[in-house]
Protein backbone atom coordinates (compact mmCIF):
# COMPACT_ATOMS: atom_id res chain seq x y z
CA UNK A 1 0.00 0.00 0.00
CA UNK A 2 1.30 3.50 -0.76
CA UNK A 3 2.92 5.08 2.30
CA UNK A 4 0.77 8.22 2.28
CA UNK A 5 -2.41 6.15 2.01
CA UNK A 6 -1.38 4.06 5.04
CA UNK A 7 -0.73 7.24 7.00
CA UNK A 8 -4.09 8.68 5.94
CA UNK A 9 -5.89 5.56 7.22
CA UNK A 10 -4.00 5.66 10.52
CA UNK A 11 -4.74 9.35 11.01
CA UNK A 12 -8.43 8.68 10.43
CA UNK A 13 -8.30 5.97 13.12
CA UNK A 14 -6.50 8.40 15.40
CA UNK A 15 -9.20 11.05 15.03
CA UNK A 16 -11.85 8.47 15.93
CA UNK A 17 -9.96 7.25 18.99
CA UNK A 18 -9.18 10.78 20.14
CA UNK A 19 -12.87 11.66 19.92
CA UNK A 20 -13.88 8.59 21.93
CA UNK A 21 -11.26 9.34 24.57
CA UNK A 22 -12.53 12.89 24.94
CA UNK A 23 -16.13 11.72 25.18
CA UNK A 24 -15.39 9.13 27.89
CA UNK A 25 -17.01 10.19 31.17
CA UNK A 26 -16.79 6.95 33.15
CA UNK A 27 -16.06 7.58 36.86
CA UNK A 28 -13.15 5.12 36.98
CA UNK A 29 -11.53 6.22 33.73
CA UNK A 30 -11.02 2.63 32.59
CA UNK A 31 -12.25 3.27 29.07
CA UNK A 32 -10.16 6.44 28.88
CA UNK A 33 -6.99 4.45 29.67
CA UNK A 34 -7.95 1.97 26.95
CA UNK A 35 -8.35 4.74 24.38
CA UNK A 36 -5.06 6.35 25.45
CA UNK A 37 -3.28 3.03 24.95
CA UNK A 38 -4.87 2.73 21.53
CA UNK A 39 -3.68 6.28 20.69
CA UNK A 40 -0.15 5.33 21.66
CA UNK A 41 -0.24 2.29 19.40
CA UNK A 42 -1.55 4.34 16.47
CA UNK A 43 1.12 7.02 16.99
CA UNK A 44 3.79 4.32 16.91
CA UNK A 45 2.37 2.92 13.67
CA UNK A 46 2.28 6.40 12.11
CA UNK A 47 5.92 6.98 13.09
CA UNK A 48 6.85 3.58 11.67
CA UNK A 49 5.00 4.28 8.41
CA UNK A 50 6.75 7.64 8.01
CA UNK A 51 10.16 6.04 8.53
CA UNK A 52 9.49 3.04 6.32
CA UNK A 53 9.98 3.44 2.58
CA UNK A 54 9.75 1.17 -0.42
CA UNK A 55 11.92 1.48 -3.50
CA UNK A 56 9.15 0.12 -5.74
CA UNK A 57 6.24 1.96 -7.35
CA UNK A 58 2.97 1.99 -5.43
CA UNK A 59 0.08 4.39 -6.02
CA UNK A 60 -3.63 4.54 -5.26
CA UNK A 61 -6.19 5.92 -7.73
CA UNK A 62 -9.38 6.75 -5.84
CA UNK A 63 -12.45 7.80 -7.81
CA UNK A 64 -15.70 9.53 -6.97
CA UNK A 65 -18.40 11.34 -8.89
CA UNK A 66 -20.94 10.10 -11.41
CA UNK A 67 -19.27 6.76 -12.31
CA UNK A 68 -19.21 5.68 -8.64
CA UNK A 69 -22.28 4.34 -6.83
CA UNK A 70 -21.93 4.06 -3.07
CA UNK A 71 -18.59 2.69 -1.88
CA UNK A 72 -18.45 -0.53 -3.84
CA UNK A 73 -19.65 -0.03 -7.41
CA UNK A 74 -18.02 1.73 -10.32
CA UNK A 75 -18.77 1.72 -14.04
CA UNK A 76 -16.64 -0.78 -15.92
CA UNK A 77 -16.24 1.35 -19.06
CA UNK A 78 -14.99 4.31 -17.03
CA UNK A 79 -12.62 2.15 -14.97
CA UNK A 80 -11.10 0.65 -18.13
CA UNK A 81 -10.58 4.05 -19.76
CA UNK A 82 -9.29 5.73 -16.59
CA UNK A 83 -6.76 3.03 -15.70
CA UNK A 84 -5.60 2.65 -19.32
CA UNK A 85 -5.09 6.39 -19.76
CA UNK A 86 -3.26 6.62 -16.42
CA UNK A 87 -0.98 3.77 -17.49
CA UNK A 88 -0.11 5.77 -20.62
CA UNK A 89 0.77 8.75 -18.44
CA UNK A 90 3.20 6.58 -16.48
CA UNK A 91 4.69 5.04 -19.64
CA UNK A 92 5.31 8.50 -21.06
CA UNK A 93 6.76 9.75 -17.76
CA UNK A 94 9.15 6.79 -17.62
CA UNK A 95 10.23 7.25 -21.23
CA UNK A 96 10.79 10.96 -20.58
CA UNK A 97 13.33 10.33 -17.82
CA UNK A 98 16.22 10.07 -20.27
CA UNK A 99 17.67 12.72 -22.50
CA UNK A 100 16.23 11.21 -25.65
CA UNK A 101 13.03 12.59 -27.23
CA UNK A 102 9.91 10.48 -26.97
CA UNK A 103 7.86 9.82 -30.10
CA UNK A 104 4.43 11.41 -29.89
CA UNK A 105 2.81 8.39 -31.55
CA UNK A 106 3.41 4.67 -31.78
CA UNK A 107 4.99 2.39 -29.23
CA UNK A 108 6.77 4.02 -26.33
CA UNK A 109 10.33 2.84 -25.81
CA UNK A 110 10.55 0.70 -22.68
CA UNK A 111 6.77 0.56 -22.29
CA UNK A 112 7.02 -2.97 -20.91
CA UNK A 113 8.98 -1.68 -17.92
CA UNK A 114 6.23 0.81 -17.09
CA UNK A 115 3.51 -1.75 -16.35
CA UNK A 116 1.57 -1.35 -13.13
CA UNK A 117 -0.65 -4.10 -11.70
CA UNK A 118 -3.81 -3.91 -9.60
CA UNK A 119 -2.68 -5.15 -6.20
CA UNK A 120 -5.78 -4.38 -4.15
CA UNK A 121 -8.79 -2.10 -3.84
CA UNK A 122 -9.02 0.83 -1.44
CA UNK A 123 -11.26 0.01 1.50
CA UNK A 124 -14.07 2.43 2.28
CA UNK A 125 -13.70 4.17 -1.08
CA UNK A 126 -13.82 3.19 -4.73
CA UNK A 127 -10.21 3.00 -5.75
CA UNK A 128 -7.39 0.76 -6.83
CA UNK A 129 -3.90 0.21 -5.47
CA UNK A 130 -1.46 -0.11 -8.38
CA UNK A 131 2.04 -1.47 -7.92
CA UNK A 132 4.95 -2.70 -9.96
CA UNK A 133 6.06 -6.31 -9.69
CA UNK A 134 8.77 -6.10 -7.05
CA UNK A 135 11.96 -8.10 -7.41
CA UNK A 136 12.59 -10.82 -4.78
CA UNK A 137 15.43 -8.77 -3.31
CA UNK A 138 14.76 -5.25 -2.15
CA UNK A 139 16.51 -2.48 -4.04
CA UNK A 140 18.43 0.19 -2.15
CA UNK A 141 17.42 2.88 -4.64
CA UNK A 142 14.08 3.85 -6.12
CA UNK A 143 13.25 2.01 -9.31
CA UNK A 144 12.82 4.13 -12.46
CA UNK A 145 9.12 3.23 -12.40
CA UNK A 146 8.65 4.55 -8.88
CA UNK A 147 10.36 7.79 -9.89
CA UNK A 148 8.07 8.02 -12.92
CA UNK A 149 4.93 7.52 -10.78
CA UNK A 150 5.97 10.20 -8.28
CA UNK A 151 7.06 12.52 -11.11
CA UNK A 152 3.67 12.16 -12.81
CA UNK A 153 1.81 12.95 -9.58
CA UNK A 154 4.04 15.96 -8.99
CA UNK A 155 3.47 17.23 -12.52
CA UNK A 156 -0.31 16.87 -12.22
CA UNK A 157 -0.19 18.78 -8.93
CA UNK A 158 1.99 21.50 -10.50
CA UNK A 159 -0.30 21.88 -13.51
CA UNK A 160 -3.33 21.97 -11.23
CA UNK A 161 -1.95 24.81 -9.10
CA UNK A 162 -0.11 26.71 -11.85
CA UNK A 163 -0.87 30.15 -13.14
CA UNK A 164 -1.29 30.50 -16.91
CA UNK A 165 2.39 31.37 -17.31
CA UNK A 166 3.53 28.55 -15.00
CA UNK A 167 1.32 26.12 -16.93
CA UNK A 168 3.09 27.05 -20.18
CA UNK A 169 6.48 26.61 -18.50
CA UNK A 170 5.55 23.15 -17.20
CA UNK A 171 4.24 22.09 -20.62
CA UNK A 172 7.42 23.35 -22.27
CA UNK A 173 9.54 21.28 -19.90
CA UNK A 174 7.52 18.10 -20.56
CA UNK A 175 7.72 15.75 -23.52
CA UNK A 176 4.86 16.07 -26.03
CA UNK A 177 4.01 12.40 -25.42
CA UNK A 178 3.50 13.06 -21.70
CA UNK A 179 1.44 16.17 -22.44
CA UNK A 180 -0.81 14.16 -24.76
CA UNK A 181 -1.24 11.40 -22.17
CA UNK A 182 -2.22 13.91 -19.49
CA UNK A 183 -4.69 15.49 -21.93
CA UNK A 184 -6.33 12.10 -22.44
CA UNK A 185 -6.44 11.23 -18.72
CA UNK A 186 -8.02 14.57 -17.87
CA UNK A 187 -10.56 14.21 -20.69
CA UNK A 188 -11.61 10.75 -19.46
CA UNK A 189 -12.30 12.18 -16.01
CA UNK A 190 -14.10 15.26 -17.35
CA UNK A 191 -16.29 13.38 -19.83
CA UNK A 192 -17.37 10.89 -17.16
CA UNK A 193 -18.07 13.52 -14.49
CA UNK A 194 -15.53 11.85 -12.22
CA UNK A 195 -13.17 13.18 -9.55
CA UNK A 196 -10.02 11.51 -8.32
CA UNK A 197 -7.35 11.40 -5.67
CA UNK A 198 -3.90 10.07 -6.58
CA UNK A 199 -1.91 8.99 -3.53
CA UNK A 200 1.62 7.63 -3.71
CA UNK A 201 4.51 7.07 -1.33
CA UNK A 202 5.72 10.66 -1.43
CA UNK A 203 3.18 12.79 -3.30
CA UNK A 204 -0.56 13.11 -3.57
CA UNK A 205 -3.01 15.26 -5.47
CA UNK A 206 -6.78 15.69 -5.31
CA UNK A 207 -8.74 16.72 -8.39
CA UNK A 208 -12.30 17.82 -7.71
CA UNK A 209 -14.79 19.02 -10.31
CA UNK A 210 -13.35 22.54 -10.33
CA UNK A 211 -9.76 21.33 -10.75
CA UNK A 212 -10.63 18.85 -13.51
CA UNK A 213 -12.69 21.44 -15.36
CA UNK A 214 -9.83 23.96 -15.19
CA UNK A 215 -7.22 21.42 -16.31
CA UNK A 216 -9.43 20.20 -19.14
CA UNK A 217 -10.00 23.74 -20.36
CA UNK A 218 -6.29 24.49 -20.29
CA UNK A 219 -5.40 21.28 -22.09
CA UNK A 220 -8.00 21.98 -24.77
CA UNK A 221 -5.85 24.97 -25.79
CA UNK A 222 -2.74 22.77 -26.16
CA UNK A 223 -1.96 21.23 -29.55
CA UNK A 224 0.85 18.86 -30.51
CA UNK A 225 1.62 18.66 -34.25
CA UNK A 226 4.14 16.49 -36.06
CA UNK A 227 5.62 17.39 -39.45
CA UNK A 228 8.09 15.34 -41.53
CA UNK A 229 10.46 17.44 -43.66
CA UNK A 230 13.11 16.29 -46.14
CA UNK A 231 16.27 18.39 -45.93
CA UNK A 232 19.23 18.47 -48.27
CA UNK A 233 22.53 19.03 -46.53
CA UNK A 234 25.89 17.67 -45.49
CA UNK A 235 25.97 15.34 -42.48
CA UNK A 236 28.57 16.67 -40.06
CA UNK A 237 28.14 13.75 -37.72
CA UNK A 238 26.04 11.66 -35.35
CA UNK A 239 27.08 11.29 -31.71
CA UNK A 240 26.04 7.77 -30.62
CA UNK A 241 26.27 8.40 -26.88
CA UNK A 242 24.12 11.51 -26.83
CA UNK A 243 21.99 10.56 -29.87
CA UNK A 244 22.55 13.98 -31.42
CA UNK A 245 23.18 15.04 -35.02
CA UNK A 246 24.45 18.05 -36.93
CA UNK A 247 23.43 18.75 -40.52
CA UNK A 248 24.92 21.59 -42.52
CA UNK A 249 22.09 23.11 -44.56
CA UNK A 250 22.61 24.66 -48.02
CA UNK A 251 23.75 28.23 -48.56
CA UNK A 252 23.37 30.43 -45.49
CA UNK A 253 20.70 28.38 -43.70
CA UNK A 254 23.09 27.36 -40.95
CA UNK A 255 23.43 24.08 -39.08
CA UNK A 256 20.45 21.97 -38.01
CA UNK A 257 20.86 20.14 -34.70
CA UNK A 258 18.66 17.74 -32.81
CA UNK A 259 18.21 14.18 -31.62
CA UNK A 260 18.48 10.90 -33.55
CA UNK A 261 16.19 7.88 -33.34
CA UNK A 262 17.54 4.70 -31.76
CA UNK A 263 17.17 2.68 -34.97
CA UNK A 264 19.11 5.19 -37.06
CA UNK A 265 21.84 5.52 -34.43
CA UNK A 266 22.20 1.74 -34.25
CA UNK A 267 22.56 1.40 -38.02
CA UNK A 268 25.02 4.30 -38.18
CA UNK A 269 27.21 2.72 -35.50
CA UNK A 270 27.07 -0.91 -36.64
CA UNK A 271 27.01 -0.53 -40.45
CA UNK A 272 30.35 0.95 -41.46
CA UNK A 273 29.45 1.11 -45.16
CA UNK A 274 26.27 3.04 -44.34
CA UNK A 275 28.28 5.51 -42.25
CA UNK A 276 30.91 6.02 -44.95
CA UNK A 277 28.18 6.84 -47.47
CA UNK A 278 26.89 9.65 -45.29
CA UNK A 279 29.50 11.23 -43.03
CA UNK A 280 30.66 14.61 -44.35
CA UNK A 281 28.81 13.96 -47.61
CA UNK A 282 25.65 15.35 -49.24
CA UNK A 283 22.56 13.58 -47.91
CA UNK A 284 18.79 13.66 -47.85
CA UNK A 285 17.65 13.81 -44.24
CA UNK A 286 14.15 12.99 -43.03
CA UNK A 287 13.58 15.20 -40.02
CA UNK A 288 10.52 15.13 -37.77
CA UNK A 289 9.46 18.40 -36.16
CA UNK A 290 7.20 18.04 -33.13
CA UNK A 291 5.69 21.38 -32.13
CA UNK A 292 3.74 21.99 -28.93
CA UNK A 293 1.62 25.14 -28.95
CA UNK A 294 -1.00 26.75 -26.76
CA UNK A 295 -3.56 29.17 -28.12
CA UNK A 296 -1.60 29.18 -31.36
CA UNK A 297 1.64 30.22 -29.67
CA UNK A 298 4.61 27.89 -30.06
CA UNK A 299 5.79 26.62 -26.68
CA UNK A 300 8.25 23.90 -27.64
CA UNK A 301 9.80 22.37 -30.74
CA UNK A 302 11.44 18.96 -30.83
CA UNK A 303 13.70 18.06 -33.80
CA UNK A 304 14.44 14.41 -34.50
CA UNK A 305 16.46 12.86 -37.34
CA UNK A 306 14.45 9.87 -38.54
CA UNK A 307 16.36 8.63 -41.60
CA UNK A 308 19.19 9.38 -44.02
CA UNK A 309 20.19 8.49 -47.55
CA UNK A 310 23.02 9.65 -49.84
CA UNK A 311 22.10 12.23 -52.43
CA UNK A 312 22.52 10.97 -55.97
CA UNK A 313 24.43 12.70 -58.74
CA UNK A 314 21.10 13.57 -60.33
CA UNK A 315 20.07 15.36 -57.12
CA UNK A 316 23.30 17.33 -57.08
CA UNK A 317 23.01 18.27 -60.77
CA UNK A 318 19.42 19.39 -60.26
CA UNK A 319 20.40 21.63 -57.38
CA UNK A 320 23.33 23.14 -59.26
Amino acid sequence: MPTLLSIEALETDRQFVERRRTEDDSPWGTARLMWEQRLKEIDEKIAEAKSRRSSFASVALIFDGLPVIGQGDIRLDFTTDALASYQKVIAAALASQGDQPVATKGKVKGAGKSKLFIRDIVRGSMGFILEELAAPQADLFDTPLKSAVEQATGLIEKLNQASAEEFNTAIEASSPRLVGALQKFTKVLKDAGATTRIVGDERRVALGLEEISRLSERFSDVEVIEEDVLHDGVLLGILPDSHEFELQLPEDQGTLKGSVTDDLTFKYVTDQAFKEQLLLKPVKALVKYTRTSRNGQLIKQQVSLENLEPRTEADLLTQS
